[in-house]
């Protein structure tokens, strides 16, 4: 305070106007001001999280690599070993349940994370009905419980013809954007979007939706990534979109060939440095740990490129 006066008495001395001398102490109290905090890409990362273990079957039929046993990387050791600061978790065969001891300690172990989204729909779309009802009661002990997370919703009714498919797909995206509302803070609802699909749903379905997140299943397919990221793009502006980065490709049985990692990484970055993308999601811990390249590539990749700045 002493020193704002002494400075306004030496402006005022100065022959300026009062109206003059509280523009430029305003113009310097926010010049004084700490500078705004930049967000790194790193701050933009998340896990895709499933129990340990989760994929050992399919990782199993690996036809150039065989892992050496079944994966024992938990989400949070995932999380800590690439240096990945947000989580997202998602259910498998309806595990870890609802209001599940098991749950809980999954939530635990994810305190020290910026944000987690908690699967609202699980791997096949499954559901088990109460996942809203525990995500709010999560957020409530957890501020870092940020809103839900759809895996492989769009397939939820694809054996229902139209129009009852989208129709059923509707209802349910209602009722699941109805229970996240019953929170005490916002929560937002991210999907699974197969980019070989787009073309598929009612884009009107979106209205519930606040971010798309795309995924290439074949990895044969990663060069037309950014093609299809852009048609997205201009069909859906308003809403965030995040890049799924498989570490294995489950439809050839083998891990992402370094060069395809390589193109999907780096694209990722470049539509986040052109503030076109909103993150990056590695997926996931249960393919970690058994003797495949991807791991150590992604982790060194990361430490590259983690601080870079981005809007």
């Amino acid at each position: 305070m002493k020193y704002i006066c002494r400075t306004a008495v030496r402006l005022l001395g100065t022959g300026m106007t009062a109206a003059a001398v509280i523009l430029v102490m305003c113009l310097d109290n926010v010049m004084a001001q700490e500078p705004a905090v930049q967000v790194k890409a790193r701050d933009k990362f998340w896990i895709f999280g499933v129990r340990a273990g989760q994929d050992d079957t399919l990782i199993g039929q690996s036809t150039k690599y065989h892992p050496r046993f079944g994966s024992k990387v938990t989400p949070a050791e995932a999380a800590l070993y690439l240096n990945v600061p947000n989580m997202i978790m998602v259910i498998c065969d309806g595990v870890p349940a609802p209001f599940s001891r098991q749950a809980e300690d999954y939530a635990f172990t994810f305190t020290p994370m910026k944000k987690v989204l908690w699967s609202s729909t699980g791997s096949g779309g499954y559901r088990a009905g109460n996942e809203e009802e525990f995500i709010v009661k999560l957020a409530e002990k957890y501020p870092n419980i940020c809103g839900a997370f759809m895996d492989d919703f769009f397939g939820k009714f694809h054996k229902l013809k139209e129009p009852e498919r989208t129709e059923k797909t509707r209802d349910l995206l209602k009722t699941i954007r109805a229970g996240l509302d019953k929170a005490s803070r916002p929560m937002e609802l991210y999907v699974v979007w197969y980019t070989h699909e787009t073309g598929a749903v009612d884009p009107s379905l979106f209205q519930y939706i606040d971010g798309i997140t795309l995924w290439t299943w074949d990895s044969k397919e990663l060069p037309q990534l950014e093609e299809r990221f852009t048609k997205i793009e201009k069909n859906f502006p308003g809403k965030k979109k995040l890049l799924g980065i498989y570490l294995y490709d489950f439809k050839n049985h083998y891990p992402v060939p370094k060069d395809m990692m390589e193109l999907q990484c780096e694209l990722g970055l470049r539509l986040m440095k052109e503030g076109r993308l909103d993150g990056l999601i590695f997926e996931a811990n249960s393919v970690m740990g058994v003797g495949f390249p991807n791991d150590e590539w992604a982790r060194q990749w990361i430490k590259r490129v983690g601080d870079t700045t981005v809007p």
